[in-house]
């Protein structure tokens, strides 16, 4: 019986060719991907007065403007951190170089330096 169906459909084989690749083209526009990304004709449609579309947009603002503030917030905040992160790591490698640096003025040198005088004074007196 199927056959009978085609040929009384499709009596060549180009005919039944035709049918199938025009069924499968209307498969594929109309798949549900395509139906997602339809226009705007498939998809509902609400009518509201010009005081809502007024409200409608102030409260849109209002949540982009909470957005922006809060996200300011959060960046002043980060570059606080970061800013007390960085004075105190140059605190710190300042001091390191300080200790590392040589310096005129060693006390321990300076000691040395005067135990070495005094022992050579007292020789001095010692030998005189």
């Amino acid at each position: 019986m199927p056959h009978v169906f085609l040929r009384f459909i499709a009596p060549s084989k180009m005919t039944t060719w035709l049918i199938v690749n025009l069924l499968f083209a209307f498969v594929a526009m109309y798949s549900v991907t395509s139906f997602s990304l339809a226009p705007s004709f498939y998809r509902p449609v609400y009518v509201i007065s010009d005081s809502q579309m007024a409200q409608l947009k102030v409260q849109q603002h209002q949540d982009e403007l909470d957005s922006v503030v809060d996200q300011l917030k959060r960046l002043e905040d980060a570059y606080e951190k970061q800013r007390k992160h960085l004075l105190e790591r140059e605190k710190s490698i300042k001091s390191e170089l300080k200790a590392l640096a040589p310096s005129d003025s060693n006390p321990v040198k300076e000691t040395v330096e005067k135990a070495v005088d005094a022992i050579k004074e007292t020789a001095k007196k010692v030998v005189a």
